[in-house]
């Protein structure tokens, strides 16, 4: 793994005007939704346009051999578009800028970019993003329900740590106390800000993106997702795998957190306080109660087909009473 590179943040309203000060042949990479709300806002013409189709590893390997060459590529969109700009500027050793339009998915900050594979994310690449734009205009035009998913992966520590924890006990895994404590910390920030993320403030955005980055540091440090990645996002892995659909990630992970902090009867009523606070929308509206229900009958079986990581699902069952009373209180 590449070292980790704090990124530069040019933030404000018309932040990215800046982008017509760049200097080359630069590449733009972005979907038609962003691309057109982009133009709307910052008229600007770059050197070639790509809109991203899909994020089969093909498709951006196939993007990567007929684009022309570029000095700069910039990403503009959400994760589809930042991971193509990646992906991009990684194979070609080129600068990269970001211009988030939506802070739903922490894919601007990270190093790694999520590919699919026969339907199955898979994770290639290595280089943090250096230089990020967050324009406040262009992402408070993204509906306000997109924003506030961003959330799920800070609220998400609140289970990882269990988890983590757990496994240290049971397995061995490594285990670092000052590293959740780090953790603990962006998700008392998270708590303290859940009403400006509601709202899709300038701080709410900024309350975001900075604790993407200082999640993303802590775990690029000791090379594991472990503080923010519990069971939670099993539950998330095992609806997509389940219903072969693609869902708000927010959605997913806010189901996870509230089902999972339950299981581990791990303040629950906390967790869901701090997902509803936020706006995540944990009843996953864009799924059934009888896929959730198949998702969680099922869950322990997906884990270990699919080989993830050890957690509460390994430990204790998830029995038809604790589904029905979990589903209960979800649409309570």
């Amino acid at each position: 793994m590449s070292a980790y590179v704090a990124p530069k943040i040019l933030s404000g309203y018309g932040a990215a005007a800046a982008l017509k000060e760049l200097p080359g042949r630069v590449l733009a990479v972005s979907m038609d939704i962003p691309w057109r709300v982009f133009q709307e806002s910052i008229p600007w013409e770059p050197s070639q346009l790509h809109l991203v189709p899909d994020m089969d590893l093909a498709t951006v390997e196939q993007a990567d051999a007929a684009l022309p060459p570029c000095d700069v590529v910039v990403g503009i969109g959400g994760g589809s578009c930042c991971d193509t700009a990646k992906y991009l500027a990684w194979k070609r050793g080129c600068r990269l800028v970001l211009v988030p339009t939506i802070v739903s998915v922490d894919a601007p900050l990270t190093n790694m970019i999520a590919v699919r594979v026969d339907k199955k994310v898979q994770y290639v690449g290595d280089l943090f993003p250096e230089e990020l734009i967050i324009d406040y205009g262009l992402i408070q035009k993204a509906p306000k329900e997109m924003n506030r998913a961003g959330a799920c992966d800070i609220a998400s520590i609140h289970t990882a740590l269990h988890d983590w924890k757990l496994a240290h006990e049971e397995t061995g895994e490594a285990y670092h106390p000052d590293v959740a404590q780090l953790a603990r910390e962006c998700l008392e920030e998270l708590d303290r800000n859940a009403h400006e993320v509601f709202e899709v403030t300038p701080k709410g955005i900024d309350t975001i993106v900075d604790l993407f980055r200082r999640e993303v540091e802590f775990c690029a440090r000791i090379g594991t997702s472990r503080p923010e990645e519990g069971a939670e996002h099993i539950v998330a892995y095992g609806m997509e795998h389940l219903t072969r659909r693609h869902f708000l990630h927010g959605d997913l992970v806010g189901l996870g957190i509230f089902v999972i902090s339950r299981l581990q009867q791990n303040d629950p009523d906390f967790s869901a306080g701090l997902i509803r606070r936020c706006g995540l929308r944990y009843s996953v509206p864009d799924a059934g109660a009888e896929e959730i229900r198949a998702c969680l009958r099922t869950l322990r079986q997906f884990k270990q087909d699919a080989g993830l990581f050890y957690s509460i699902v390994d430990t204790e069952d998830i029995t038809e009473d604790f589904i029905g009373e979990t589903l209960d209180a979800l649409y309570k």
